[in-house]
């Protein structure tokens, strides 16, 4: 039996792992291997229970070289060995980390780090002797003030705040621009990492201008940001009562003095004044307005204004939401019969409160803060509309005239002909003439969503242009004129790794961005090991790494996933069933991605191509090989989901509309699109635009960024489904550590 890289040969009575489909991996003591290596004889050891031994068949390729990962414990007792960095791991593999970072949760230590990453799981508790001041301070002295001299064994435990610290020393000292890439799934705790290390940052330095209660207007400001963007973006959901459900990229602008300037003056480490802030959004999931699971919540801020006080609520819409108690979600067919009140340990109302302050401090107030509430009204009221066919004509569709009446009210229009009309016809444009086409009701309710999605959209768009406007330095910042270029620490806060049981349009596209992400990931962790071991001169063994170029072929490639799908949506009758059949008939070519398939009969890794095509797979699936496994996606709704071109009907209609919110930020979106139309594959047609497109050239910007910054890494991790602390679910776990790429 050989043993892995760096791991000799387990002898009798060596501890070992041994994998286990409900448990991860079960912690073993090795009895024996038989003569010619393809079994070995165990008994499990968990929980220091005698158990019978075990059988194992060494040919499982978890096994590598046919060898059982060995365990770390201590030499004489037998017991585990727990440490703060699996650097320091003598046998390093995945049940080794997997058990690490699980005895270190159950004595409440959240945070390991592996090398300049750290792994971050989720305690589910407020741990307040980890962020207090003192805290603060103690890791702002070791990794900022003394640039982490001195004896490892005064280095702190881990802690995001080491990736904060070393963060801020790359742009004061080194003028470099930085980014904190956080990741994870659902319920991991991205998000409150991310206010985590923003409130470590703003406290790192106090010269800027404060008010009675010591905190800068400006750090104000960019704070309060966050509780705005999770009461528009954030819903509850299955995995998690505040779930982001878009991605953010939050750049903090430091006013950074010159090194050279601070070292005249006689200070080591350069000041660095957080000034401001900027935040790009991504991926909104628009689609929540119009529907969702029954334990799921949609956006937050629906509930918080229906649990606002009644002045509040009368003066948004007196109409709607008069009473003297809070408005039942149930009023609303959107929003249906909520299974909580409470997100957080706070109630609907009280967070009502945070977020009305919150906008007040960014400047919306008075007609400005009923117009965005308005907004949000708009959307609550389309979705009680009620159709059915016309009893003139089956092919016409008609509203019920009560619900009209509120909507068109609401917004603003004199007749409900108006929204009616925009609902329940088509403008058709042919060469010679104008056809207005009649739409039945299903049609006319596909429509009535879209709208409903697109105004969300815009008042979401409206929401992250303000806090942008009330944020960014270049705009508030008393010394901005004295700046030339301000620093940048960004930090990144988007979707995990997703495959579900049903694997959608929203997967493939968080999937591909996690494909991106991946490989900036290996070449930041691995690539980068390998070019300084060249540089030096010094020997370094092979390498070896996960590389996804093929992956990404597939998804952006000449004739890859986007390609295909956006000429679908150009075709008159394009269709799901159509875009996968191309898929599968322009992608099973030998090194179409540069990848070749193996002779017949032959497995090798090159073999391993990223399309796959299975016999029980049904007519719109396709399976696609991530970096982190094997996805199968389900293709209905595909091409429809990537349309972004707002009906010119809608459009018209929004343009008459009097919350100038909706007529602006609607209006403004489809004179971008036309102004910028983009080459289909067949350069003669102007392609439509899609939201995949959108989504590509955003996330084409976001890379660029980050290849200009100097990179660091959070790796959050969901321990339980249960949310309980100090619990870890070994086999959750493990796929999350692997789709991370830490194992």
């Amino acid at each position: 039996m050989s043993s892995p890289p760096g791991e000799e040969d387990a002898t009798e009575g060596a501890a070992v792992y041994v994998d286990s489909p409900s448990l991860g991996w079960i912690p073993c003591t090795l009895l024996s291997v038989s003569p010619d290596g393809s079994s070995a004889s165990v008994r499990p050891r968990q929980d220091g229970v005698p158990a019978a031994p075990l059988s194992v068949d060494l040919s499982n390729p978890l096994y590598a070289s046919g060898a059982l990962p060995r365990a770390n414990v201590h030499p004489e007792s037998g017991a585990p060995v727990q440490v703060a960095d699996l650097c320091d791991l003598t046998y390093l593999n995945e049940p080794a980390i997997l058990y690490n970072l699980g005895a270190r949760h159950a004595a409440g230590l959240p945070y390991t780090r592996t090398g300049d990453i750290v792994i971050a799981v989720n305690p589910y508790q407020w741990m307040a002797e980890l962020y207090g001041d003192d805290n603060k301070g103690r890791y702002a002295d070791h990794y900022i003030h003394s640039r982490g001299g001195g004896d490892d064994n005064d280095r702190p435990p881990p802690h995001v705040y080491e990736i904060s610290a070393a963060a801020y020393v790359g742009l004061a000292l080194h003028a470099a621009d930085q980014s904190v890439l956080v990741s994870g799934e659902s319920g991991a705790g991205k998000t409150e990492t991310v206010k985590i290390m923003m409130n470590h940052l703003a406290a790192l330095d106090g010269s800027s201008h404060t008010n009675e209660q010591g905190t800068s207007s400006v750090v104000r400001r960019v704070l309060e940001s966050n509780p705005l963007l999770e009461a528009f973006g954030n819903a509850r959901t299955s995995r998690n009562d505040n779930s982001s459900r878009f991605g953010k990229y939050i750049q903090l602008q430091f006013d950074a003095e010159d090194p050279y300037a601070a070292q005249l003056k006689g200070r080591q480490v350069p000041s660095c004044v957080l000034a401001g802030s900027r935040c790009r959004t991504y991926l909104l999931e628009k689609g929540r307005v119009a529907g969702h699971d029954g334990m799921e919540r949609s956006f937050h801020v629906f509930y918080q204004l229906l649990a606002a006080p009644q002045d509040f609520r009368e003066q948004v819409w007196p109409e709607g939401l008069r009473g003297s108690h809070s408005v039942p979600p149930q009023t609303f067919a959107c929003l249906g019969v909520p299974s909580t009140d409470t997100i957080e340990g706070k109630a609907d109302g009280q967070h009502h409160h945070v977020t009305v302050g919150a906008l007040r401090l960014i400047g919306v107030t008075e007609d400005r803060l009923v117009m965005l509430y308005r907004a949000i009204c708009v959307v609550l009221q389309l979705s009680n509309l009620v159709f059915s066919p016309h009893p003139d004509d089956d092919d016409k569709t008609h509203i019920a005239p009560d619900g009209l009446a509120l909507l068109s009210e609401l917004m603003g229009f004199d007749t409900p002909a108006t929204v009616e009309r925009a609902l329940t016809y088509r403008t058709v444009v042919t060469r010679h003439e104008r056809l207005s086409v009649p739409l039945g009701p299903v049609a006319a309710a596909d429509v009535r969503d879209a709208f409903a999605k697109e105004i969300y959209g815009a008042a979401f768009d409206w929401l992250v242009g303000t806090i942008n406007g009330a944020t960014a330095a270049e705009e508030t910042y008393e010394a901005r004129g004295d700046v030339e270029k301000f620093g940048i620490i960004g930090l990144l806060d988007i979707f995990g790794f997703e495959s579900f049981e049903v694997n959608r349009f929203e997967q493939l596209c968080i999937n591909y961005a996690n494909e991106r992400l991946q490989q900036k990931f290996t070449a930041d962790t691995f690539r980068s090991v390998q070019d300084e071991y060249a540089a030096e001169g010094l020997p370094l063994g092979e390498l070896r790494y996960e590389d996804n170029a093929g992956v990404l072929g597939l998804i952006e490639g000449r004739m890859g996933l986007i390609a295909i799908l956006n000429e679908e949506c150009n075709m008159p009758k394009g269709n799901d069933a159509t875009f996968v059949s191309k898929v599968y008939t322009w992608n099973e070519h030998d090194d179409i991605h540069g990848q070749k398939k193996a002779p017949p009969g032959k497995k090798t890794a090159s073999a391993a191509l990223p399309l796959v095509k299975e016999t029980l797979y049904m007519n719109l699936e396709f399976g696609i090989r991530h970096y982190a496994g094997l996805v199968r996606y389900h293709a209905a709704g595909f091409v429809k989901k990537n349309m972004d071109n707002v009906p010119s009907d809608l459009v018209e209609c929004a343009g008459k509309c009097g919350n100038m919110m909706i007529q602006e930020e609607i209006t403004k979106k489809a004179v971008l699109s036309k102004m910028r139309p983009k080459m289909g594959r067949r350069k003669r047609t102007l392609s439509k635009p899609t939201v995949w497109n959108k989504f590509r050239g955003q996330l084409g910007e976001l890379m660029e960024e980050l290849g200009r910054t100097r990179s660091r890494y959070v790796r959050c991790i969901k321990p339980n489904k249960e949310k309980k602390p100090e619990v870890m679910d070994n086999v959750l776990a493990m796929e999350q550590l692997r789709c991370a790429g830490v194992v």
